[in-house]
Formats: structure tokens, C-alpha cells, sequence
């Protein structure tokens, strides 16, 4: 179901790289302006890493590391007390080959998770979740000596009047995740360190007025919740009819090694009170959760595919476990999920992004889709899924990068119409940002 390592090709070698202040957590090229990628960082004061592990704490934290689960050991230990924990934003451009530093938006807060609208016309406005439970945009103007720039910030608090029923003190709850509605660019799912799910709703301008979180969690964990995907697949594509009832898949991974899904519907409510804290919309959960098996670790990647076996839909995962794998889930029917690839990729997958999608091969009954993998202390991955006939799927290696001394928490890339892939990964807790290629083909 899966490829040998012995069968993967020789490292690729880096082009450039540099060593940040500050541990990278989090990557993302800007849609608006391709040669643009932001930078999140996570850094905990008084901690330099596993080479100045001197006091009980950092030791501590150095043997999680070992263990390939070290951000979520810095992340889950922050609850037993206050510590001092900041970050930053590093704004860069990648100019023929050439990485280039362009600024340093210093943040009160450790940056977890940051990703860029992706609707048209809003894609130069950037979201990110920080060890605070707060939400703040920026907005990235490209060729401006400081192009990032802070637009708003909300923390859980502020967001939702009910928070403190069911999280008690918001300073002990940290946000892990987020992801963008793909085709209702107001809404944000976000997860946290309490083991819940949230969709916030950000208003129509985004900027305007005030965020309102859903009163209750629509996903839940026994663990910290990592990850949280939206698919519309019943979705028209950035639909202007605000009337019109939105239905879709969200998906969650925690550390309890679940995936669960539930599929939801968005109406906008008939009446509406003049307290802002209420919002327009109503959120209808169309079926129970659903909880899928079969992960040995903690859940930390879910990209649905936008593809379907049967009536099914295909969602790649990835764990701590090592490995990634395909589900067939059965999201608008009934049945179970069913796992129709796996491959052991050496490393805890922690991210996972499609880069390539090649339709209509072997006489129409195939495809491949080619994926760029974070896998923590193994680096990075470059990972094809083949579809080869019916219900006959097979993950690939076609490249790897393991120039990385610490975990690849963040990596992101461009593809260029001649099929070169530049790619830019970091790693923890030495601080390195790395630029290298791959020959894909066009």
C-alpha cells in the first residue's frame, strides 16, 4: 500500500539556508503575491533548545523531543502554569533562488498556525492562532517597505459570551489550528488545547465589526484537538447568494488519535438581536459525529481531496505514528470509513499540501496527485498518490530533504509551468529556513 524506504531516491540538497531568532512553527506563501511566504514563530523565554538544556525544564522538554512529540509537550505544559511565551511574523520573499528577509512584526503571543484567505479579492488577508486563543488578521500589501500589517485582533474571550461555562480561564486554553472556510471566506475554524472545534464568524468585511464565535464546540476530543479541515463538497464555489444554505464537511484530528467528522449546515437565522455577540448564522449539524479508527498516534493532517470512490469522499491524513494514509468516508451517506492507502514516511506527518493534481490518466480510470509533507524529525517528504484502477491507490516518495536537525513543523512551496518545485521547510528548534528544488515535469 505503500513504497519501501529502500526504494526512496538520494536527499536533495539545499540552495540556500539561514537560521531564524526564533523556532519557526508555521509557513505560508501568499496566493495574492506568490513570491511573498510569512513565518510564524513560537518561542518560550528562557528556553534556547536541546544544546542549552541545562535546567529541569528544558531537559524535560528535549527528551520529548527525542520522542518526536515535543511541540505538543511545549504546548500541553504550558497549562500547568503562566509562562512567558512570545513570537513573531517574519515576512519573506523568494527572488530568483534567493531568499530575502523582509520584516519582523514582533507578536505578544506564540504564533501556532497562520494561513491566507484563499477567496478572490481577500487573498492578501492572513489569519493566525496564537498560545493565547487569540484570532488576528494582517494584511499583506506587497513592494511596501513594510508590507505586513496588523489589521484586528479578537481572543476567545471577547469572541464568545459562553466561553468561560466550558473552558473556565481562557489564558489555559491555547488555539492549535485553523482553516479557512474554502468558499464562505467570513468564517474560521479554529481548534484548541481543551479538545474543541470552533467556526467563528468574522462578518462580511472581515474587519468590521465584532467576531462571534459559536456558542457551543461543533467537534470534540478527549485530547488536545491539532488539526481542523473544511470541505464544501455540496458547496457552490464562493457563492454571492447570502440567502442561500451552505452545507459542508468539517474534519478534526486530535491527540486521542482520532479523526471525527461532521457534517454541518449554515443558515442564516431569521432574526437576529441587535447584541453583536449573536450571530447571523445558524449552524445545523445534519448527522451525529462520526469517529474513523485506524490511527496509532495522535491525528495532526486532514486534506480532503475533492475526489470521490463511489459516493464516497477521499481524505488524506497524517499522524504522529508516521504515517499517511487515504480514507474513503462516506460524509453524506452511510457505511464506514474504509483505508485504502498507508505509508510509513519515517516521520510524524504533520503537515500535509497538495501541490500537483494530474487528471485522466490510464485511459481516464487514474490519476496522481503529488503532495508536499512536513514529517517532524525526518524532514520533508515530496509524496505521490497514485490511482492506478478501482479502489487501487498507492502512496509514492519522489523526493526528500533531511538537511533538518529538529522538527519540520512548516513547509511550503511553488510550482513553476515548467514542473520545478522550490520549496521552503523549517525546523524547531534549530531555527533553520532552507531553500531547495525538485524536478517534477510539467
Amino acid at each position: 500500500m505503500g513504497d519501501s524506504g529502500e526504494n526512496w531516491p538520494e536527499p536533495v540538497s539545499s540552495l540556500q539556508s539561514m537560521q531564524l531568532d526564533l523556532p519557526p512553527s508555521c509557513i505560508e506563501f501568499c496566493p495574492f503575491a506568490p513570491s511573498y511566504f510569512l513565518i510564524g514563530t513560537y518561542n518560550l523565554e528562557g528556553y534556547e533548545g536541546p544544546a542549552a538544556a541545562s535546567t529541569a525544564e528544558a531537559k524535560d522538554v528535549e527528551e520529548q523531543d527525542e520522542q518526536h512529540d515535543d511541540l505538543e509537550a511545549r504546548v500541553t505544559r504550558e497549562k500547568e502554569g503562566p509562562q512567558n511565551r512570545n513570537g513573531s511574523i517574519l515576512t519573506f520573499q523568494l527572488v530568483d533562488d534567493q531568499l530575502v528577509h523582509v520584516q519582523t512584526l514582533m507578536q505578544p503571543s506564540a504564533i501556532l498556525d497562520l494561513h491566507f484567505n484563499q477567496a478572490p479579492g481577500k487573498q492578501d488577508i492572513c489569519a493566525a492562532v496564537s498560545s493565547t486563543a487569540t484570532l488576528a488578521l494582517f494584511r499583506l500589501s506587497p513592494g511596501e517597505p513594510q508590507p505586513l500589517r496588523h489589521l484586528k485582533t479578537m481572543d476567545m474571550a471577547s469572541m464568545c459570551k459562553t466561553a468561560e461555562d466550558w473552558l473556565g480561564d481562557k489564558d489555559e486554553v491555547i488555539f492549535t489550528h485553523l482553516s479557512w472556510h474554502p468558499t464562505k471566506s467570513d468564517m474560521v475554524a479554529v481548534t484548541t488545547t481543551a479538545g474543541y472545534v470552533h467556526l467563528i464568524y468574522l462578518g462580511d468585511d472581515l474587519v468590521g465589526g465584532d467576531w462571534v464565535m459559536h456558542p457551543e464546540p461543533i467537534l470534540t476530543h478527549t485530547l488536545e484537538a491539532w488539526y481542523v479541515s473544511i470541505s464544501p463538497s455540496l458547496s457552490p464555489p464562493f457563492s454571492q447568494d447570502k440567502e442561500e444554505d451552505d452545507s459542508f464537511l468539517l474534519l478534526s484530528g486530535g491527540d486521542d488519535s482520532a479523526l471525527r467528522y461532521q457534517v454541518c449546515k449554515r443558515t442564516r437565522a431569521d432574526a437576529v438581536d441587535d447584541d453583536e455577540s449573536e450571530s447571523p448564522y445558524t449552524i445545523e449539524a445534519l448527522r451525529p459525529p462520526v469517529n474513523v479508527r485506524g490511527h496509532g498516534a495522535g491525528v495532526t493532517a486532514i486534506v480532503p481531496l475533492g475526489l470521490k470512490d463511489g459516493e464516497s469522499e477521499l481524505v488524506v491524513t497524517g499522524s504522529y505514528d508516521d504515517h499517511i494514509r487515504l480514507f474513503s468516508i462516506p460524509a453524506y451517506g452511510f457505511g464506514r470509513a474504509v483505508e485504502l492507502a498507508e505509508s510509513n514516511l519515517g516521520g510524524g506527518v504533520w503537515r500535509v499540501k497538495i501541490v500537483k493534481e494530474e487528471m485522466g490518466l490510464l485511459d481516464g480510470q487514474g490519476w496522481r496527485l503529488t503532495m508536499l509533507v512536513s514529517c517532524m524529525h525526518a524532514g520533508a517528504r515530496v509524496v505521490e498518490l497514485l490511482k492506478s484502477g478501482a479502489r487501487k491507490y498507492e502512496f509514492r516518495v519522489i523526493g526528500r530533504f533531511e538537511e533538518h536537525k529538529s522538527m519540520n513543523y512548516g513547509s511550503d512551496c511553488q510550482l513553476s509551468a515548467e514542473g520545478t518545485l522550490s520549496v521552503v521547510s523549517t525546523s524547531f528548534y534549530d531555527k533553520l529556513l532552507c531553500l531547495w528544488k525538485l524536478e517534477l515535469g510539467p
